[in-house]
């Protein structure tokens, strides 16, 4: 017993170290994301319960009440994604890791759709959380052996609803699992049917929903907020009504994560394909047996993540995608492991091909962000010197800033269209006065805030007559409100501004 312990201290410590050497930029600095400047501020957890994350709003609420914080953030995301590797590991019968089982973990939890959710702070400490626990759930749902079984199901399906009240995205994400598991397992010959499996994880997924939706509702009845964004993300109906181009844009989705596109990540992954391909065949030759049935699975795993796809107008955000890393994993492990070598060789060669890539991605968005988060602080330090020189200012009074247009922040490095890396706080929501006066606050310039929809209509004639940043008089006072053209072209709230004034 003792042996086993200090063994699996000993992996999960190389399993957090390869993490580490992934995440050393996020561990090691700070580098803010867009809406981290909102919620730097946030006394009030209810937004998550809007979203119907009441696990998330629970977690902010009594052990994380301000999660943006450098280096404890990224670390717990860490430790949960080296809990589920080991669970993952249990399930499949492989006690002593190898190197090729550490080197699959590089996939597990670098693949890079995860970074779209690293980069927030707010949301990735507990959703390295959530994905431990869904990973429990599974392990509990796998292994229903002990002499309670139903008391250790109920228990799955309560783990399960917790990690679906963090992020629902963890639902297909669980099926993934579910899938993959299954596929392994029957690889190394377990005892238990492929389809027995199947059915467990089926009825884990319905389960936990089931207690998921019961928890919302019970929270919603006293929590009644709204959230624009995510009600907007669920259409079924255009689904009925365009079917092609729902299905088109979550091919072209799919083909954007998987590496057959540089689209989604701003550079080439062109080594995930060959792996997919070597893994499907690894699956396929593995046993002589189900091996279509097998097969199809596996290629069943991979398209679940993009499930979300067909009921949101084929639009969900890449780091919904918490599936695909997994799905990746169960072929890359397959064709790593696989007793042909005609098939094991090429594809450890590619997996090597793969994590150089994926370091490449991953240090170009931290590229981006860092020169970003440089350029940001200066030009709110440049903002700030000008508003202390314009005439009218006075050091006691807190000014409402109302601004025109946006400041866009242009580079060399990636930034892709799906996240917010590389992008400016000066250039969001086409330069969003509060956004900016809320980053400015969170530097020490303490005298800003956003300017109320009177003062915006107020101001916004004299606004779009002010020369642009960063032209002498783009900063002004207007009594207690700041003044600043940013950009040439006015925002959707500038336009709208605009309207109100000419219809006066």
């Amino acid at each position: 017993m003792v042996m086993q312990s200090q063994t699996s201290v000993r992996q999960a410590s190389i399993l957090f170290a390869i993490f580490c050497a992934i995440y050393f930029f996020e561990l090691a600095s700070f580098p803010l994301s867009i809406d981290e400047e909102l919620a730097a501020f946030r006394t009030d957890a209810s937004v998550w319960v809007a979203q119907g994350r009441w696990g998330a709003y629970l977690i902010e609420t009594f052990i994380m009440p301000q999660p943006i914080l450098p280096f404890i953030t990224p670390a717990i995301f860490g430790v949960g994604c080296v809990v589920a590797y080991l669970l993952v590991m249990d399930m499949i019968g492989q006690s002593e890791l190898s190197l090729t089982e550490y080197a699959c973990f590089a996939i597990f939890c670098g693949f890079p759709t995860w970074f779209f959710i690293v980069e927030f702070y707010s949301n990735i400490a507990a959703v390295g959380i959530a994905f431990a626990f869904m990973t429990f759930a599974v392990w509990l749902a796998i292994h229903q052996n002990g002499s309670k079984p139903i008391l250790q199901f109920c228990c799955a399906i309560a783990a399960g609803a917790f990690a679906f009240s963090i992020y629902q995205s963890l639902a297909p994400a669980m099926l993934t699992m579910g899938i993959a598991i299954a596929v392994l397992r029957a690889l190394r010959g377990s005892e238990e049917s492929f389809p027995k499996n199947l059915v467990r994880i089926g009825f884990l997924l319905i389960g936990s929903l089931m207690l998921y939706a019961v928890g919302l509702i019970a929270f919603k009845a006293f929590i009644t907020l709204k959230s624009e964004y995510f009600d907007s993300l669920l259409q079924p109906a255009v689904l009925l009504q365009q079917p092609l181009m729902v299905a088109s844009r979550a091919f072209t989705a799919m083909a954007d994560t998987i590496g057959l596109r540089e689209h989604g990540y701003g550079a080439t992954l062109w080594a995930i394909p060959p792996l997919l391909a070597l893994g499907g065949a690894a699956i396929f030759f593995g046993l002589s047996r189900q091996r279509m049935v097998l097969t199809a699975a596996a290629a069943v795993s991979l398209l679940v993540p993009f499930g979300l796809h067909l009921v949101s107008a084929g639009n969900m955000p890449m780091r919904s995608l918490v599936g695909v890393p997994i799905a990746i994993w169960l072929f890359t492990y397959a064709a790593v492991d696989s007793r042909h070598s005609k098939l094991r060789v090429p594809a450890r060669v590619m997996l090597m091909a793969a994590l150089f890539q994926i370091l490449v991605i991953q240090n170009s968005y931290q590229a981006s962000s860092y020169l970003a988060g440089k350029h940001d602080a200066l030009l709110a330090a440049s903002v700030q010197q000008r508003l202390s020189l314009a005439p009218g200012f006075d050091p006691k009074i807190t000014y409402a800033l109302s601004t025109f247009g946006s400041r866009p922040f242009t580079t060399v490095y990636p930034r892709p269209d799906n996240s917010t890396v590389g992008h400016s706080f000066f250039e969001w929501d086409g330069g969003n006065p509060w956004r900016i006066a809320s980053y400015m606050r969170l530097l020490g310039f303490t005298n800003l805030t956003g300017a109320t929809p009177e003062q915006v209509d107020q101001t916004i004639v004299r606004l779009a007559t002010l020369p642009v940043w960063p032209a002498p008089g783009s900063v002004q006072i207007d009594g207690s409100i700041a003044l600043v053209r940013l950009g040439e072209t006015p925002s959707y709230a500038n336009q709208q501004a605009l309207k109100r004034a000419g219809n006066r």
